[in-house]
């Protein structure tokens, strides 16, 4: 008597399969009689072997999940089954045993496809576990695989569309080809210039326009920009915006937005936390994406530096859909933002431009007057943290301790000008300027020390050099930092 099973859930729900006279072997081996997929599915998990008297032997391989008639089958071993016996294998696939009464010896004769040419793609080896079709051809030529209807229509199905696939797949090529050596001869023509220079590195004449502001205390800083015959300009105060063009031919529209606007409570809030304030307004209310995340980066950094966050972003107006990149600085109890922007259609062309052309300056006079608002502030009143921070400036330098230095003074700067206390501020902007220029001159003596341990191999000299400035100079808010991570020893860049 010939068996055969019908799957009733899982992914081969539906689908018939004849018990073969020699076995039947499920599992996601190639050589298996029925691949189906699925984790749970072991690589032997059964075999069906039909036995000679009646009914089917099921024989379960090393730790497949089986379930007979409802019951889990633990560990290796055979069941008998009859006809209306239900298995389910793993956790969904579920098949249900059942009498075969078709007279074709399905040992000796196998349904084949109608055309040769798919038979030869459908039989070569291909597996439906590969592609959620069950069954497989086993490598040994005394195995056959049986399909049914169902399976040879959906795997003629499948070889169509792989046809079909690779026909749109060189069509397009095709396409894009010649819209590659279309575009390249509109751009040809129209004389489009790719990438876009700012003018004066074409022609040499740098005939730019500049916007000079002063921000007290001691701030001084500016703003450059090509000036063209349609550039348009507006100022108010501090705040400027400028509309003029990129290229040699003037045919990028350059969009740049400086303004500067005092901080609430600036003096107690650091440069951080004022930066993901606005970053969280402009996205809400002004239509500002941005595209990656702030990184820092420094003016001036021949100097100690004056850092500034800087992002990419888009943002769109009634006539542009504009993109490019914002700096974002603090100086006091103010927060300065340039915006440098071209139509998000040309950013392609003007990136370059727009990230060496930074079209902003801050004079060494700012960098020097510069300083961060500090997390926390030391309690102590201001004449014993002046007395302190005097007292330490008076030692030799590479003998005071930084950190503290530098909070005292920071402290006393957030007082002096939150009060706007004249006195104090007198007292203490020296100091702080006196520190600087001390640890100006400490780094400049460890370049030149370095660069002879350098020079004379000494590797533990230059260890020694490199340790110490890392523990003087802890903060990524001074450039200097930065260059020792960086192993660049130069007194100026």
């Amino acid at each position: 008597m010939n068996y055969k099973i019908r799957f009733l859930t899982g992914e081969l729900a539906g689908r018939v399969f004849a018990v073969r006279n020699s076995g039947t072997l499920i599992g996601r081996r190639r050589e298996a009689d029925i691949r189906p997929g699925g984790m749970d599915i072991g690589a032997e998990h059964v075999t069906l072997m039909p036995q000679s008297d009646n009914g089917v032997l099921l024989h379960v391989h090393d730790n497949a999940a089986v379930r007979v008639n409802g019951e889990e089958a633990t560990g290796e071993g055979d069941f008998l089954l009859t006809p209306g016996a239900d298995v389910c294998l793993g956790k969904e696939l579920t098949f249900v045993l059942e009498e075969d009464d078709s007279p074709v010896d399905m040992e000796s004769a196998a349904v084949m496809p109608d055309d040769p040419e798919e038979a030869t793609e459908e039989f070569s080896g291909e597996t439906a576990g590969d592609d959620n079709i069950s069954g497989a051809v086993p490598d040994s030529s005394d195995c056959t695989r049986y399909a049914s209807a169902a399976e040879l229509e959906e795997l003629r199905k499948f070889n169509r569309s792989r046809r079909w696939h690779r026909r749109i797949v060189l069509i397009s090529g095709i396409a894009l080809f010649l819209l590659i050596i279309g575009g390249a001869y509109i751009i040809s023509n129209l004389q489009l210039e790719n990438p876009v220079t700012w003018p004066g590195e074409v022609s040499g004449n740098f005939d730019d326009g500049e916007f000079r502001m002063e921000i007290e205390p001691g701030g001084k800083c500016l703003i450059y920009y090509p000036k063209t015959p349609a550039t348009v300009t507006k100022s108010d105060g501090n705040n400027h915006e400028i509309m003029t063009a990129l290229g040699k031919n003037m045919d990028v529209p350059f969009h740049i937005v400086f303004s500067v606007s005092t901080v609430p409570d600036g003096f107690r809030t650091t440069r951080r936390k004022s930066f993901d304030d606005w970053r969280k307004r402009v996205s809400e209310q002004e239509g500002f994406a941005f595209l990656d995340e702030p990184g820092q980066e420094f003016y001036r950094p021949s100097e100690s530096g004056f850092p500034y966050y800087r992002m990419s972003y888009t943002r769109q107006d009634k006539n542009f859909r504009w993109q490019g990149y914002v700096s974002y600085m603090r100086y006091h109890d103010k927060e300065l933002v340039l915006l440098r922007e071209v139509p998000a259609n040309h950013f392609w062309r003007s990136e370059r431009v727009l990230q060496r052309f930074g079209a902003f300056v801050v004079s060494p006079s700012m960098v020097d007057h510069y300083w961060e608002i500090p997390e926390k502030r030391m309690t102590e009143d201001s004449t014993r943290l002046l007395q302190r921070a005097s007292f330490e400036l008076r030692k030799n330098i590479a003998a005071a301790v930084w950190n503290d230095v530098d909070l005292m003074l920071r402290t006393l700067l957030c007082r002096a000008y939150e009060t706007k206390d004249q006195v104090l501020i007198a007292a203490v902007v020296p100091l702080w300027r006196e520190f600087r220029e001390k640890q100006k001159i400490w780094y400049s003596q460890c370049c030149l020390a370095y660069q002879t341990y350098q020079t004379a191999e000494n590797t533990e000299g230059m260890k020694r050099i490199i340790n110490e400035c890392l523990r003087r100079f802890p903060s990524p808010d001074d450039h200097r930092h930065v260059k020792i991570m960086k192993n660049i020893w130069t007194i100026e860049e």
